[in-house]
């Protein structure tokens, strides 16, 4: 189920409410005419609420929005979705700061995909209180991710295909609806698929091998960061390091690297798990986002993320062994040497969990959702 689909069959129900998308044209047309009349129809006066899909479409809505709501000051009264935040949207000149509150509706998580109960362990930390995952929910996000549509699709050929389909729109159309347009399509996936390829690299080179302008490529990252695309994570404690961008989603890295996953390509994807697992675990507990950075010493010890939340400092890095040896655990000591109130946490594909010492727990993949 994607985002329209949850909001036309699901919240307009659960709130009572109207539904409408920009992607009509007539209705999108309407809107840039008179949009005042419009809210006062769909809201029935201002009497019922008003979800509005896409709504970045029409920029000069969220004014006309914004004084609805200082009219009637009823709280809750529109729903506004979008697939770009709305604050680098161009022409959106009111961001209705102090009026509004904003969610992210993440891919598919595990649990999710295996139809089970909502659970939050990386926000309690409670990893042994829930049934774990099923497996084969793993192994499928790992090759289809989770976005709805793409990762319902049995056939590899159509899937791959469809994604093309959805990164060419986002490349090509949804990137120029941000503030500061003038993006160049192939630049922008030439930048994804490079990171698809390589998640660790310096801008300069990157910049060099693709043959664009510094400041062309910087403008282009940060713009695939606001379309939510890419996660950036920072290197802990050291702001001249390179960062570790990681793709959302692992249907779409597979998608941009032309290949099924395998043993040398799987962490990238499993990462990309593991950070839409955290954040969408945050985000539908109501809890406030949480810090996420890569940890990696001048010797080049390194572990694959660091969760940092309510004065909490979490090492977590994945193996794809059963058998860990000290040399896959160099990174970890090295972290919680350098951080000496902060936990680690080892993921590998076994069936129990166990700890290595106070301070570090190896738990079982499946756990993670």
């Amino acid at each position: 189920m994607g985002k329209s689909t949850f909001l036309k069959e699901q919240w307009c129900n659960a709130i009572n409410a109207s539904y409408i998308t920009f992607d009509e044209i007539e209705t999108a047309t309407r809107a840039n005419n008179y949009p005042a009349q419009l809210l006062n129809s769909y809201t029935e006066n201002q009497s019922k609420k008003l979800i509005i899909d896409e709504a970045q479409k029409v920029p000069h809505i969220f004014d006309s929005v914004k004084a609805f709501v200082d009219n009637k000051k009823r709280m809750a009264a529109f729903t506004l979705s979008g697939s770009v935040e709305f604050s680098d949207k161009a022409g959106v000149t009111e961001s209705l700061a102090g009026r509004m509150g904003i969610t992210k509706l993440y891919p598919m998580t595990l649990r999710e995909l295996s139809k089970q109960p909502f659970a939050a362990p990386w926000v309690e930390l409670d990893f042994f209180s829930h049934e774990p995952i099923e497996s084969k929910a793993i192994d499928k996000w790992i090759q289809r991710g989770g976005m709805p549509l793409f990762c319902s699709l049995d056939d590899a050929d159509e899937r791959f295909n469809l994604t093309l389909s959805w990164l060419d729109a986002i490349c090509y159309r949804d990137i120029n609806q941000l503030k500061g347009g003038r993006y160049q399509g192939d630049i922008a996936y030439k930048v994804l698929k490079y990171i698809a390829n390589k998640p660790f690299f310096s801008k300069s080179q990157l910049a060099k091998d693709l043959g664009v302008d510094a400041r062309a490529f910087d403008a282009h990252l940060d713009a695939l960061e606001k379309l939510f695309l890419l996660y950036k994570l920072p290197a802990l404690g050291n702001p001249r390091a390179q960062p570790r961008y990681v793709i959302f989603d692992a249907g779409v890295i597979n998608t941009l690297r032309g290949v099924e996953p395998n043993d040398m390509t799987q962490e990238d994807c499993f990462i990309s798990l593991l950070l839409n697992e955290i954040f969408s675990q945050y985000e539908y507990s109501g809890k406030l986002k949480p810090e996420l950075y890569h940890f990696k010493t001048r010797g080049g010890a390194a572990i694959d993320l660091v969760l940092k939340a309510n004065d909490r400092l979490i090492g977590i890095e994945y193996v794809n062994h059963v058998n860990l040896t000290p040399y896959q655990l160099r990174g970890m000591k090295s972290f919680l040497n350098k951080h000496q109130n902060a936990q680690g946490y080892v993921i590998a594909p076994i069936q129990s969990p166990y700890k290595i010492d106070d301070n570090i727990s190896v738990i079982p993949w499946n756990f993670i959702g």
